[in-house]
């Protein structure tokens, strides 16, 4: 049992990867997606409905495939100018309270967007007729699931959210 938690913890950071891939290989596609549909819009030549809707899905799966990477990697925004003005007792309080809400508010979303992306199996999104409207809701799940648990293997590990500026260092 005690090699349970590195090899888990160790395929977890490789699905966190392997998501944080596919978030970046997304940028590239609708980049040459959106000049597409502009081209062919302005030339009146093959154009397609639905690239405005494929963005959208685009936009939401790259934003929540890299959640949870960006989460791990501590490069998500936060007040860290703020907390190096805190004595260093209380900002960990404050810390350990704040990832505390982040892990809850995390599984909450990710609960309550289950249901609802199973409600919608079958449904057809009405922007682009052959996408399915679940697949708005994969994501959603996907990523609070994740982020979750990211937030409680930070907490559990007594880690730290931030990176560790100093008030030195920092502009404020």
């Amino acid at each position: 049992m005690t090699s349970f938690w590195p090899s888990f913890w160790n395929g977890f950071d490789r699905l966190l990867n392997a998501l944080a891939f596919i978030a970046g290989l997304i940028i590239p596609i609708m980049f040459v997606s959106i000049i597409y549909d502009v081209t062919t819009r302005s030339l009146r030549i093959f154009q397609i409905t639905w690239a405005v809707a494929i963005t959208e899905y685009a936009l939401l799966y790259l934003s929540c495939l890299g959640a949870p990477w960006l989460l791990r990697e501590k490069g998500h925004v936060s007040m860290e100018a703020f907390r190096t003005i805190m004595p260093p007792g209380f900002a960990r309080v404050v810390e350990i309270v704040v990832m505390i809400l982040c892990m809850v508010a995390c599984a909450v979303v990710a609960t309550v967007a289950l249901p609802v992306m199973v409600q919608n199996f079958g449904v057809t999104d009405i922007r682009a007729n052959f996408l399915q409207r679940w697949l708005l809701y994969v994501p959603v799940v996907l990523c609070f699931a994740l982020c979750a648990v990211q937030f409680a293997r930070t907490l559990l590990s007594g880690g730290s959210l931030y990176k560790g500026v100093t008030a030195s260092n920092e502009s404020l």
